[in-house]
Order: C-alpha cells, then sequence, then structure tokens
C-alpha cells in the first residue's frame, strides 16, 4: 500500500512536470520600434533574464523562437524587458578570488533588461547567467549607466566594498535636493533602490507615477485549520516480547486536528511552498491472549498503547493548477511529542476454585514521548477549501534495538484557508 502511494504520487508529479515545461501566457514582442506583435509567450518565471523566448501569435499557432538579434523587448506575466547596449561588471565577488584594484573590470554586452521603472527616469535590472546583479539607470536621453558596486582586496589584506552607485544616484537626482540624503542605508538591490525612484516620482517630478513599474512579487503566508480521521496501525519486529512482536494489534481510528502556515514561494508561478502544520493526532491499540490450565485455571494478558501527540508537521508542497481546481502533492517530516501515554499490561489470573486476581503492570519500560516520522499526501484546493489523504510512517515509542515499534497511519482531512496575505 505504502510502496503503491509513493509510485502513484511519482507518477502524477513526472506527467504534470512533462506536460508544464510550456505554459503560454498572453504577451507581447517588439519587433522594432513602434512595432508591437501580440501573442502568448511561455512564461518560465525567470530566476535569471532570459537571452531567448518562445512565442507563437495563437495557441494553434507553431512556436518560434526569438532571441537578442530578432527582437527590441517583451511582455509577459506583468514583466517586461528591453533590448539594451549595456555594461556588466564582471568583477570577481568570492573573497579568495577578489582583484586587488579599486577599479572594477567592465565588459560591453547586449541583454534583455528587466523594467523596474520607466519614464523621465528608469530603473533596469539584469541578473546574469552566473547570478550576478547589475543595476542600470536612464535619463530622459535614452542612456543606460550601470550603478556600480564594487569589491577589492586592499594591500592590508582587508575587504573594501566600494558603493560608486550611490555617488551615482545622488548626481542623477541632483534636482531633486534630499532624496538620497542618508546613503549608507541605500544597499544595492533592485527593491531598496527602487523606493528611491518611488519617492522620486511623489516628490520631484510632474508625472506622479512612471509609465511601467514592476514590483517583485513576494512570499504570501496561508493561514488555516485542519480536521479529519487517522487511522493509525501499531506493530513491532525484534526478537524479544513475542507477545508483542506476534501481536495483531488492530486499526485504531482517531480525530485527528490542528492549524497551518503555508509559505508560498513568488517562483514556479507560486506553485512551491513550504507547508508548516501544529496538529494532535493520537491513537489506542491493544492485544489481549489467554493461557488454560484447566477448566478452572488460566492466565489472561492484555497489552494497551495509547499515545496522544502534537505534532509538527512540515511539508514542501507541489501545487497543480486544473481549471477552477489546485491539486497538489507534498512532503516531509513529523516530529511528534506525547502528552497523553496509556502503556500498560493487566494480567488476569484465575487458579483451581481461588477468585481471579488482577495485576498492572508497565507493558514497556522506558517507552519515550518523543516520535519521528515521514510522510506524504496528496489532495485538492478549491477556493479556500481542501481535501487530502496523507500516509506516515514512524518509529513509535520502543527504544530498544532488539525491539522496534512501527506506527503507520493513513489521514483524510479537510482545511479551511482563513487568512492568505
Amino acid at each position: 500500500m505504502y510502496s503503491k502511494f509513493i509510485v502513484f504520487t511519482f507518477l502524477i508529479l513526472s506527467f504534470h512536470y512533462s506536460k508544464a515545461q510550456k505554459s503560454f501566457e498572453p504577451g507581447y514582442l517588439v519587433t522594432s520600434p513602434g512595432d508591437t506583435t501580440r501573442g502568448f509567450i511561455d512564461y518560465k518565471s525567470w530566476s535569471r533574464n532570459p537571452e531567448t523566448i518562445s512565442f507563437k501569435a495563437s495557441p494553434e499557432e507553431k512556436t518560434e523562437t526569438y532571441g537578442l538579434s530578432d527582437i527590441e523587448g517583451f511582455g509577459v506575466h506583468g514583466e517586461n524587458y528591453v533590448k539594451a547596449h549595456v555594461e556588466v561588471n564582471t568583477s570577481a565577488t568570492e573573497i579568495d578570488k577578489l582583484s586587488s584594484s579599486p577599479t572594477p573590470e567592465v565588459i560591453k554586452t547586449v541583454a534583455f533588461l528587466l523594467v523596474v521603472h520607466n519614464g523621465p527616469k528608469g530603473l533596469f535590472y539584469l541578473k546574469d547567467k552566473d547570478g550576478k546583479v547589475h543595476l542600470y539607470v536612464r535619463d530622459k536621453d535614452g542612456a543606460y549607466q550601470l550603478l556600480i558596486n564594487h569589491r577589492y582586496l586592499a594591500a592590508n589584506g582587508q575587504v573594501v566594498n566600494v558603493t560608486y552607485y550611490r555617488e551615482q544616484l545622488k548626481n542623477f537626482f541632483a534636482e531633486c535636493e534630499g532624496l538620497v540624503a542618508d546613503q549608507r542605508m541605500l544597499p544595492y538591490s533592485q527593491q531598496s533602490i527602487g523606493k528611491v525612484f518611488d519617492r522620486f516620482y511623489e516628490k520631484c517630478s510632474a508625472q506622479k507615477v512612471p509609465a511601467t513599474s514592476y514590483k517583485p512579487t513576494g512570499s504570501s503566508i496561508q493561514v488555516g485549520v485542519v480536521a479529519g480521521l487517522a487511522s493509525s496501525k501499531l506493530s513491532f519486529e525484534g526478537s524479544v516480547e513475542p507477545e508483542l512482536v506476534n501481536g495483531d494489534f488492530p486499526l485504531s481510528n482517531k480525530v485527528s486536528g490542528g492549524i497551518f502556515l503555508n509559505f508560498v514561494f513568488p517562483r514556479l508561478k507560486q506553485r512551491a511552498s513550504l507547508y508548516n502544520e501544529l496538529a494532535f493526532t493520537s491513537y489506542k491499540s491493544s492485544v489481549a491472549s489467554q493461557t488454560t490450565f484447566s477448566d478452572n485455571s488460566y492466565s489472561q494478558v492484555r497489552t494497551t498503547f495509547g499515545f496522544g501527540y502534537i505534532k509538527l508537521i512540515n511539508m514542501v508542497r507541489y501545487q497543480i493548477p486544473v481549471g477552477g481546481l489546485k491539486l497538489f502533492l507534498n512532503g516531509g517530516v513529523t516530529n511528534g511529542r506525547a502528552i497523553s501515554v496509556i502503556n500498560e499490561r493487566i494480567t488476569e489470573e484465575r487458579f483451581q476454585t481461588s477468585a481471579p486476581t488482577t495485576t498492572r503492570e508497565v507493558a514497556m519500560d522506558g517507552a519515550r514521548k518523543y516520535e519521528f516520522g515521514l510522510i506524504f499526501g496528496l489532495g485538492v484546493n478549491y477556493k479556500r477549501l481542501g481535501i487530502e489523504l496523507r500516509h506516515e510512517t514512524s518509529d513509535g515509542m520502543s527504544l530498544y534495538n532488539k525491539l522496534k515499534s512501527n506506527i503507520k497511519r493513513n489521514y483524510f482531512l479537510l482545511s479551511y484557508r482563513f487568512l492568505e496575505k
């Protein structure tokens, strides 16, 4: 059952991944200045600025590839790119490879720049194939200027960070006095420098908003509740305690539930997330055996284990939009701490005509309260509601190498998301 569940999950994910490699969204190409062609672009949620894109005029048309030599720019998914002849800073950033020169190494290239702000004054972003970020400003004359942030190794062995870009910005916004006053508090990032442009358009520009403005999508947090049924199966394996190893503990069906926080990542079109849940789950199961010596003599033993856990469940989740539904797959780990424990063995004995005697004792000495497990699941969300099936396997309560405990749980859960921000 468990292996089939994993294979089934893997097949679904593999099938969707193969189908989802191309995700065409409405977009446009700028084939020449002032000439725009609309159609559909394969949006890949680029972590680095693309050099080529796939485009088709309509969903039924053949896909064509366009690069830097073919178009002047393009736009899709709220992102606008322009082709530009720019300089890039190729100086090493790793400490063991730093240059000893305070002057950065700069080369000329052609790239698609992401438009952060476009207006009388513009800000543009480039993350190259090596993962290095370059920021550019453009004035009303259309000239692109690289904002330079450079690190080098001084003669005394100290790493020096030369923030040329702060002085560049001060000169760029010279007509807006005080805009870049506290330069020390201005990191080299799209978000921080973008805020300087926001203030410029608010305070010093006749055009109060830029013609184009891009804000990167941040992570969102979903909060909700989950509740349902947990079906738990306890078993033992080992070379000792044969009554436990051979005992067939019946399934225990109990209510389970908790609260969850799901951190949705902005990339991958918000399909990937880190799901965290604080939940309560429990089980109680018994096995009994009887040895009969004669008609009036017997020994009956009943062993019961019952644990109630507060669990922290951490999973990576991948979501698949299908029409108005969102299918999802997830997997991760569980860490549980028992807050209630039943660990007892009750023995009832009778010999001949004597009255039965009952003794109670601990079934397992030193049973631990911590439980670790692996968990996998799949489900579907519709608006704020969700249904999910999960399978968990954990190491139970036994501390002994010669007697290992195993707990397998299957969950059927309903969820409701009441907050997203």
